[in-house]
């Protein structure tokens, strides 16, 4: 990259980092990059739809089009405070950057600025796009310390898995402490549950395996994040409790099956009035298999460290919705030795954005 251009691209990483925000907040951070794209690059039209937008050069009709995506929402640390802790900030200066370069291109390139992912609401936000424009390509790309650094990750089915968050409340039967058997406390429903779901917690990599019955290709778990039950009154037996966890699973129709267990369990519980409230649902991120071919060709083309990633990617990202409308590919570049994803101490090496450039350079030309 041109220094000037590279200093530039660094100056609002930083100021990013300084202001960020929770995701279906960024207004701030949003305001920000449309007034920095009016300044610099005002050959780019500006689509703003108020929570989202893209940048693109005129619509040439019957030329392919293809989507850069970056996201740009922050997180909470352990002391409550809103940091970036992902690398969005990162991500969205590598966006920009590609757009400072003005690459030429025979191509439609829509530069799509995301909010929201962390929470999974902000991919679908953005579906009035391919909506308005027949898509052939997005791509994506996302840090990932503990890979080895400046070196571009693929895998060439599942990359990321689908998650999706379940809060199920219970409401049983209330009664005094000295004779709980008058009532129906969900405590010991809810512990029955916990013990029998324990082999979920475990990870075992991406291998098949069979729980309760349940034939499953590869990786399936579920983590306990949070159990409520009573209040601390020692006199009453209590009527209402909630456990919350994260399903999660290597193949999308897989946590379906998982989900459908959950649900099963729950409803088929005596005595109780059940509700099962949804939230975080993230989709598989899974590369399509033509697309990740020629996208191959043109990184070797430009000679760019490229390796197959060996296993999936845990975690989930909502860019696995892009997948539904149009051809997608999701891209890790390696960061090494450095804090882990939402960790506290966490920080974007910004060594990796010429990486980032170059690689996204070599899908649009």
């Amino acid at each position: 990259m041109d220094s000037e251009r590279l200093a530039k691209v660094k100056e609002v990483k930083k100021w990013l980092h300084a202001h960020p925000e929770v995701s279906n907040q960024e207004v701030k951070t949003q305001a920000y990059l449309k007034d920095f794209i009016t300044k610099y690059l005002p050959q780019y039209e500006i689509h703003d739809h108020v929570t989202w937008f893209y940048c693109m050069k005129p619509y040439q009709k019957g030329k392919k089009t293809i989507v850069l995506r970056a996201d740009h929402d922050a997180i909470v640390n352990s002391k409550g405070e809103v940091f970036h802790g992902c690398g969005h900030d990162g991500h969205t200066a590598i966006l920009l950057a590609v757009m400072l370069e003005d690459i030429p291109s025979e191509n439609n390139v829509i530069y799509l600025f995301q909010p929201a992912e962390e929470n999974g609401t902000g991919a679908k936000m953005c579906q009035p796009l391919f909506e308005k424009y027949p898509v052939d390509e997005v791509f994506g790309l996302h840090n990932m310390p503990s890979l080895k650094e400046q070196v571009i990750f693929y895998h060439p089915e599942t990359i990321m898995c689908a998650s999706v968050g379940y809060r199920i409340n219970l409401k049983g039967k209330q009664s005094h402490a000295s004779e709980p058997e008058k009532g129906l406390n969900p405590a010991y429903a809810i512990a029955q549950f916990v013990q029998e779901i324990e082999p979920l917690a475990q990870y075992r990599g991406f291998k098949p395996f069979s729980f309760l019955n349940h034939p499953f290709s590869s990786l399936v778990m579920a983590t306990i994040i949070q159990i409520e039950i009573g209040s601390s009154n020692f006199g009453i037996s209590p009527a209402n409790g909630s456990i919350s966890l994260t399903l999660r699973s290597a193949k999308q129709e897989e946590l379906t099956v998982l989900e459908e267990f959950i649900q099963s369990y729950f409803r088929n519980l005596e005595g109780f009035d059940i509700q099962i409230e949804e939230l975080d649902r993230f989709h598989a991120t899974v590369a399509h298999p033509r697309l990740l071919e020629e996208a191959l060709k043109r990184i070797h083309q430009h000679r760019l460290k490229v390796e197959p990633l060996e296993i999936p990617i845990r975690a989930s990202e909502d860019f696995g919705y892009y997948g539904q409308w149009a051809p997608s590919v999701f891209f890790l570049i390696g960061t090494g030795d450095c804090p882990a994803l939402h960790q506290d101490d966490f920080y974007f090496k910004e060594d990796i954005i010429p990486v980032g450039v170059a690689l996204f350079k070599a899908l649009i030309q």
